[in-house]
């Protein structure tokens, strides 16, 4: 972490917010302040033995993403799956092939999170990459609103289709 909690002044925060709304705002007191770090973490391999990892025991978004849900409910069915084949039939390739299986989406979605936290923070914080990054950033983020491809791959992943 680049910075302290000491630096993060009620008179900072206002002006961060104020800075990515690009307006002012009805401003009052900040009741508690945290720094969060934004972080991944994929555990790879998502299963040792007869332990199995799901959801956030497996894996971790950033926040900003707000995919959590979107990567924990495709574990939980390919694993209830694979415990139902095996119950069944005895047949244990879907839980031999979990990890693999379960990794290709959590990839996808920690490929999305990374792209979209960084986007999101360099629209909105010159100082974060440069005045140059903010702008092609910004247009970029106004790209992704306007009809077309973009749009769609935005909203898929958005709606956890993708």
């Amino acid at each position: 972490m680049d910075s302290s909690l000491e630096e993060w002044t009620d008179e900072r925060i206002w002006a961060e917010i104020e800075a990515r709304f690009e307006e002012p705002m009805t401003r009052g007191p900040i009741a508690s302040t945290q720094l969060v770090p934004l972080r991944s973490v994929v555990h790879s391999t998502m299963s040792h033995g007869r332990l199995y990892l799901l959801g956030d025991a497996a894996h971790i978004v950033p926040p900003m993403s707000a995919k959590g849900m979107n990567l924990a409910l495709p574990d939980a069915e390919l694993f209830a799956d694979a415990v139902v084949r095996y119950r069944k039939e005895r047949d244990s390739s879907l839980l031999d092939s979990y990890s693999a299986t379960a990794l290709r989406h959590v990839w996808k979605y920690q490929a999305f999170a990374s792209w979209w936290t960084e986007l999101v923070h360099n629209a909105g914080d010159a100082s974060y990459q440069g005045e140059f990054r903010r702008q092609t950033a910004r247009a970029e983020l106004a790209g992704l609103f306007e009809p077309g491809p973009a749009n769609r791959l935005l909203s898929e992943f958005i709606a956890g289709l993708a």
